[in-house]
């Protein structure tokens, strides 16, 4: 699937994960908090956005998509991988979420390949899915991006991973039992543990494992 960034929001998200979020408020002297609001939201005010121009953000990309064709489209390719975002799916931090029907992605979001690189992670098995429920917190909160390498499916005690079983999707810590089952555990402990025995599921796959996640910040 090809991935375009189509909108207003999704180039000025673009550039402010370009530039970086700590480097425009180190520089500007805006609030993290603010910056991400405006990347996932758009509600950027004009004199805001002229200020972040002069640290490095292109406003005519952001505003016109117009760009220095070469060194844009260069960077996409050369500096950034495009995850593609599975906005079809909530993956459960609770009692479970359906699995969605749409195979393609509705958007994709922007990580840097020496990033990825650096943590062995490849483009083709990543996606990035979204967190419903407080059963992971304060790991993983309601509404926090999951970036999921479906190349780990082999399940290691201690890490977190997404589950299907039959329609059900959950995120959760995984812990090997002796007997061969699986223990799905929930880092807010007012969950308690949720047994999987393999042998009695017939319908039970492990997506992958969950390698990064993004705060909701609003």
């Amino acid at each position: 699937m090809e991935c375009i960034l189509s909108n207003f929001t999704e180039r000025l998200r673009f550039e402010i994960d370009r530039v970086g979020v700590s480097e425009l408020a180190r520089k500007t002297g805006f609030a993290r908090n603010s910056l991400y609001n405006w990347s996932e939201k758009g509600n950027i005010p004009l004199d805001k956005l002229f200020v972040l121009t002069q640290f490095g953000v292109d406003m005519n990309y952001v505003l016109y998509d117009e760009q220095l064709a070469q060194n844009n489209e260069q960077l996409i390719n050369e500096e950034f991988g495009l995850i593609q975002v599975r906005a079809d799916i909530e993956v459960s931090a609770g009692d479970g979420a359906i699995a969605g029907n749409d195979d393609k992605a509705k958007y994709c979001l922007a990580f840097r390949k020496d990033w990825l690189q650096s943590r062995g992670l490849k483009e083709k098995d990543l996606y990035v899915v979204f967190a419903r429920g407080d059963s992971m917190e304060p790991t993983i909160s309601d509404g926090d991006s999951l970036l999921v390498n479906t190349a780990e499916k082999d399940p290691q005690d201690g890490h977190i991973y997404v589950i299907r079983s039959c329609e059900i999707l959950w995120v959760k810590r995984i812990q090997r039992l002796l007997d061969g089952s699986l223990l799905l555990i929930s880092d807010n402990k007012i969950y308690p543990p949720m047994p999987l025995k393999l042998d009695e599921a017939s319908d039970v796959e492990i997506i992958g494992k969950v390698v990064n996640s993004s705060k909701n910040f609003y």
